[in-house]
């Protein structure tokens, strides 16, 4: 089972954490982490919402799973899209 809570934005203030989602305007799309086949290894990616299985269209961190449940993907005063585990604080940075 899977079970996510759906997300309005996500800011510098507001991060996404393990479990929240957020869901693109005409609803098609979805954003947050993923667990692929119930592993430890969480990733951060784009699937189709209404679809199973789950059909994953983009993975940020592909080459490196997360594996602290305290993870969370945030956006910097910059812009950035951040990902950051509390273990060992940013695991990956992007710039549009």
């Amino acid at each position: 089972m899977f079970l996510s809570l759906s997300y309005e934005a996500i800011t510098p203030t507001s991060p996404l954490s393990i479990g929240q989602t957020l869901s693109s305007s005409n609803g098609v799309y979805e954003l947050g982490f993923f667990s692929p086949n119930n592993s430890q290894n969480q990733y951060v990616g784009i699937w189709l919402k209404d679809t199973v299985p789950r059909v994953v269209v983009w993975v940020a961190n592909r080459e490196s799973p997360v594996t602290d449940s305290t993870a969370n993907l945030t956006i910097s005063t910059n812009g950035s899209l951040l990902l950051n585990t509390g273990k060992h604080g940013v695991m990956m940075e992007t710039s549009w």
